[in-house]
């Protein structure tokens, strides 16, 4: 199971909805797609808290304090990719070929 699929999602509808409706909508979109996708509902809950967690959220969303919540998780620094030394590094790729 990927962990960040589930999570980045969540993520994103977050910080895509502007409203607290929009956004109960996209979380229940995203937990069924993600059940179609044969994620177990546990995983998809543990990986839902895991965005709470991360951004030290203690509270409930609810419809009066959501948008300072978003604007929380909007405002957070992002962290940056370390750039690749391609002089240095070496990558191997290996192809599986079926007999």
């Amino acid at each position: 199971m990927k962990q960040n699929i589930p999570f980045t999602t969540l993520l994103r509808g977050i910080r895509y909805c502007s409203t607290f409706q929009a956004y109960l909508q996209e979380r229940d979109h995203l937990r069924m797609v993600l059940l179609l996708n044969h994620y177990p509902i546990k995983f998809i809950d543990q990986q839902f808290n895991r965005v709470l967690e991360k951004f030290d959220i203690i509270q409930l969303f609810t419809s009066n304090n959501y948008d300072t919540i978003r604007l929380q998780i909007i405002n957070s620094p992002n962290k940056a990719k370390e750039p690749i030394n391609y002089g240095r590094s070496m990558f191997v790729h290996f192809t599986i070929v079926p007999v």
